[in-house]
């Protein structure tokens, strides 16, 4: 009998334990993180961790994205699990030997979620530079489908006037697309920040294949849902995110945008793939007065010049808040419009780096119901008018930004030209014959500022100013004109009387 009992309890262990002499393997999945810091310089990054995964004392490469962080064999959780990943990008300048520089580190505690890592699959998580932690409302990280299309959306906002309604209308084939329009789909959270603080915005949108395993014709615009007059861009799209040729689903694409203002449609505020985040980055979040330009298409002025002797046209590169708009500031009027004339002055350029003093400044006019703005007036007091044969420039600072600009002042006469007319300028009118309006010969006369100034042109009183139909003989005819700044041009042709062959 005891052995029989024996045998039943040996035979029972044996039960127990083989569940776990061959129970299955854990199942793992590998989790790579991509990080971009704004100056693109991954020298000494490496990162300090918690929660299951290993510090690195320096990042494993560079992608086209930016430093990458590899983590293989992590385990897979369920997707209901609140465990997070702590992770956090800082300076290592002794690698693992010593502790971080906390003086130099890059995010602040990004908490990523257990339950991203996908079995026997390859994650790709995206973070960008930023001070803040992980809420649940801005996570702070990207996490790419590997089942669809992704495109990586970041936006900034240079005044940091984020619309409350902010987002984006959408279409061809999203995951997720907006009801209708004037309806944004509000896809944005905060991913990061600048070095002086302020909040970027991104997502990561994703898009199935088509039936045809293809990229599908998805698009979208980013708006506040007023209207065209709130779009913040153009059209963009998926398959120009990601770039030419073929994809697989799991590629990613990246756009890069900053706010140019309202009513944009141009899209020269969109920067399409990694390879131009350098020329994003100079545009959004280095601050500058833009110098004077001219369309060579449209023969359009724009930047900062002055227009006149009072008059001095400032385009800066960013977007600033509206004071007047300002529903937390206790600011009267008055004191907004002042507050906004004290950020410019004028200087006259009296050597190197040596100034005048200010001249005085009456008023600064700009769009004033609206809640950004880039584009100014800055007029001159009476009796502070600019010397064309002086130099000066022009300053900004609003507390935040500092910049300035030598000014371009009109030094440029306007042009005078005889299209129908040859090289000698010559025309033969008739001896003894009143003189024929019509022989007068057509002009134009254009100035590189002001336009078309040919309705400006006159024949100056003087000996260059008279015919006499009666005398034979060379009668030589002055044109003048002169445009805002007084720059004049003058030019002459030449009336030839000729007796008729008898």
């Amino acid at each position: 009998m005891k052995k029989i009992i024996l045998s039943l309890l040996v035979f029972a262990t044996i039960l127990v334990a083989l569940p776990h002499l061959y129970a299955a393997e854990e199942e793992t999945g590998t989790l790579v993180v991509h990080f971009k810091n704004w100056s693109e310089n991954y020298d000494l990054l490496g990162t300090h961790t918690w929660g299951g995964i290993d510090p690195h004392g320096i990042h494993d490469g560079v992608d086209d994205f930016g430093a990458t962080f590899i983590y293989e064999g992590l385990p897979v959780v369920a997707s209901s699990s609140t465990e997070t990943y702590g992770w956090i990008a800082v300076e290592r300048p002794n690698g693992l030997a010593g502790d971080p520089n906390w003086g130099n580190k890059f995010t602040g505690d990004i908490s990523i979620k257990k339950s991203v890592v996908k079995a026997n699959e390859t994650v790709h998580v995206y973070i960008v530079q930023g001070s803040g932690n992980t809420t649940t409302e801005d996570p702070r990280y990207f996490v790419a489908d590997n089942t669809k299309y992704n495109m990586f959306l970041l936006y900034f906002d240079p005044s940091g006037s984020y619309e409350d309604n902010l987002g984006v209308h959408n279409w061809g084939g999203w995951s997720q697309e907006a009801t209708g329009w004037n309806e944004p789909l509000k896809i944005f959270s905060t991913a990061g920040n600048t070095a002086t603080g302020m909040a970027v915005k991104a997502s990561m949108l994703t898009a199935a294949p088509t039936e045809d395993d293809e990229v599908p014709g998805a698009g979208l615009l980013i708006y506040f849902g007023e209207g065209d007059g709130s779009k913040k861009t153009g059209d963009v799209t998926l398959q120009l995110s990601l770039g030419e040729g073929t994809h697989e689903p799991g590629a990613v694409g990246f756009a890069f945008v900053y706010s140019n203002g309202n009513g944009v449609t141009t899209n020269t505020n969109l920067f399409y793939g990694n390879e131009n985040f350098a020329d994003f980055a100079f545009n959004a979040f280095s601050f500058r007065l833009l110098p004077y330009t001219v369309d060579a298409t449209s023969g359009a002025a724009s930047g900062t010049y002055a227009v006149r002797s009072n008059q001095v046209i400032v385009k800066t590169s960013a977007q600033l808040a509206n004071p007047l708009k300002d529903e937390d500031s206790e600011l009267t009027e008055a004191q907004a419009l002042a507050l906004v004339k004290g950020w410019f002055s004028v200087k006259e350029l009296t050597g190197e780096d040596t100034y005048g003093p200010a001249l005085t400044v009456d008023r600064v006019d700009f769009a004033t119901g609206n809640d950004t703005i880039a584009d100014f007036v800055v007029v001159l007091a009476d009796g502070s008018e600019l010397d064309i044969t002086k130099d000066y420039v022009l300053f900004f600072d609003n507390g935040t930004e500092e910049a300035s600009i030598e000014l371009d002042l009109d030094r440029n006469a306007p042009v005078i030209t005889f299209p129908l007319l040859g090289e000698d300028k010559v025309i033969e009118v008739e001896w003894g014959k009143p003189f024929n309006l019509a022989d007068f010969p057509l002009y134009d006369a254009v100035d590189d500022r002001d336009g078309d100034l040919t309705r400006a042109v006159f024949v100056p009183k003087g000996e260059n100013s008279k015919l006499d139909t009666r005398t034979v003989g060379d009668y030589v005819i002055m044109l003048q004109v002169s445009d805002a700044w007084g720059n004049v041009t003058q030019e002459t042709f030449t009336f030839r009387v000729v007796k008729p062959e008898a």
